[in-house]
């Protein structure tokens, strides 16, 4: 209250002495009069922290005296200094708000700040500022209902500081406390703003991660907790070293509510600390083994190139009718040093998360073209290069740039360049996706339609993509000629194809039947193991002069 409220007290009640060091009262006393400081300093207090000190003219215990329900003291008052303490019940409050109603203003924004300020204290630590366990539980549960209904994963990290007890024992709780922060900040500078750092006990750490790509990412996360607390933290004068315990849980696999994905991320941490510490754990050991692969492969991948694992075969296109090679496809091999020969299907999809798979697409592409012009170069009739291109790679904005740039290093013309794009990439951004495609075909390279029919097939947007080629997906072919329903597809795609102008390739022909069923339906063109696997250039070169000529 303002200080000018002070002389109206005098009529009001005889001011009351508190000594200094005395309680006015506890938090979860009742009492339904609030007090007017009119000398001295009161303390209000939340367990050991210092709430808001009051000082000649304000007032303490209005919370309790406008809660008609409970009156419930929600703070500890302690007098710092001799005070004098004028009393008031609700009937006085009202009285004086009615003689100056001025002051209803004050005494709402006084109000107003301590609820901010105990709100703050409800879901927040004091300490490191951090959100406290209360509040990490309501932010976990709102992102489960957000990931329940995208379908999303949700992983849940609890961090705990190895041998903290030790370590207060030693320092001292305020070195103890100053190191809390010190580790607060550091996970906050280390992880990515979108996730969230609570702390969750006295030397526990939580961290929300959502919408993941992969459970490898909560590995990867893991790991740059690990390495960003292994570094020094300087205190007192001295350097200190510390190390932490990672147990890590997933939703769903894990758990479908905050209580239950914490104790399991709390009980992976226990296995953690049992292993020695400066580790992590996941609760899963399924997942713990999957992700640990990941993480293996996404590291190796960025030293691939470098180290000349990656080979590309190049397998034959044929014509149904002659059985000559029109073309080949490239597909990218991974000969890892450890693991051997991976597929693309495993590491393609590692690299679009990791974000090297640009660099990964302009190597292949540049590859290729040099061995398409080299090919050329030795007298082999011209034929058709198709290359794959990924979602990632689509959505560069200096796509069509790159791909002229590459042939214009490595001498091969547009026209004998195809490029083979995904139903689902072209759908990501359709509209987007028919100019970059006329701008390619503008170019001189043709275009393949992949994987027609297995997620999207908008026959709206179909027309308006400017085509060459529709490819049947291999797991069409599959069960021909024996599944009604893939030969009734298979024809569908073909006459589709046939009816937009275009010219229809299968793929996976691994039978002579899969063959005369793509005789009889006058299909142009089929790639499998009925002709050939994917070969190295050398081998694959043989074929081509055998079949084009030199």
């Amino acid at each position: 209250m303002p200080r000018r409220l002070l002389p109206m007290l005098a009529d009001l009640a005889e001011p009351r002495l508190l000594p200094a060091g005395e309680v006015l009262f506890e938090m979860g006393d009742t009492g339904s009069t609030m007090f007017v400081v009119k000398s001295g300093e009161l303390r209000i207090q939340v367990g050991d922290l210092v709430f808001e000190t009051v000082v000649k003219g304000g007032f303490v215990g209005e919370m309790a005296l406008l809660d008609d329900e409970t009156h419930i003291r929600s703070a500890t008052v302690v007098a710092a200094s001799d005070c004098q303490l004028v009393e008031i019940d609700q009937d006085k409050l009202l009285k004086l708000l009615h003689e100056q109603p001025d002051l209803t203003l004050e005494f709402c924004k006084v109000m107003i700040r301590r609820l901010r300020k105990t709100t703050i204290l409800t879901y927040h630590d004091s300490i490191t500022d951090l959100p406290n366990r209360f509040r990490f539980q309501e932010l976990c549960r709102t992102a489960l209902a957000r990931a329940e209904r995208q379908g999303t994963p949700v992983g849940l990290l609890f961090v705990d500081l190895d041998h903290f007890q030790t370590i207060n024992e030693s320092l001292g709780f305020a070195l103890g406390d100053e190191l809390l922060n010190a580790v607060a900040a550091r996970l906050r500078e280390t992880l990515d703003s979108a996730h969230t750092v609570a702390r969750l006990l006295a030397d526990g750490f939580g961290v929300l991660l959502e919408e993941l790509g992969s459970t490898h990412e909560l590995a990867a996360v893991a790991e740059q907790i690990l390495a960003a607390i292994a570094r020094p933290f300087v205190m007192g004068g001295r350097t200190h070293y510390v190390t932490v315990s990672i147990g890590v849980s997933c939703y769903p696999q894990d758990g479908g509510d905050p209580d239950t994905l914490l104790r399991s991320a709390e009980s992976a941490t226990g296995r953690a600390q049992a292993a020695g510490g400066n580790s992590y754990q996941f609760y899963s050991p399924e997942l713990y083994a999957l992700a640990v692969e990941t993480l293996h492969l996404r590291n190796g991948l960025r030293q691939a190139i470098e180290r000349d694992q990656f080979h590309l075969g190049y397998q034959p296109r044929v014509d149904v009718s002659s059985g000559a090679i029109k073309g080949v496809e490239v597909l990218l091999r991974w000969n890892h040093p450890e693991v051997g020969i991976i597929p693309p299907a495993k590491f393609i999809p590692i690299a679009e998360q990791a974000g090297i798979i640009d660099t990964i697409g302009d190597w292949v592409l540049r590859e290729a073209c040099t061995q398409m012009r080299s090919w050329l170069g030795s007298g082999l009739a011209p034929f058709r290069l198709a290359v794959n291109l990924s979602a990632r790679q689509l959505r560069r904005a200096d796509l069509t740039q790159r791909i002229e740039a590459i042939l214009k290093e490595s001498g091969l013309e547009p026209r004998h360049l195809e490029l083979e794009i995904t139903e689902s990439t072209l759908m990501e951004d359709p509209d987007r996706a028919v100019l970059l495609l006329q701008e390619l075909r503008k170019m001189g390279v043709q275009i393949t339609l992949d994987d027609f029919g297995i997620e999207y097939s908008s026959m709206g947007y179909l027309k308006h993509f400017p085509l060459d080629y529709m490819k049947i997906d291999q797991s069409f072919m599959r069960g021909i000629p024996d599944e009604r329903d893939d030969v009734a597809i298979a024809k569908a795609i073909i006459t589709l194809a046939k009816n937009l102008g275009l010219h229809v390739i299968a793929e996976g022909v691994e039978t002579g039947k899969q063959l005369a069923f793509l005789v009889e339906q006058r299909c142009e063109e089929y790639q499998g193991y009925l002709f050939s696997r994917p070969l190295k250039a050398a081998h694959v070169e043989t074929l081509l002069r055998a079949s084009l000529g030199a």
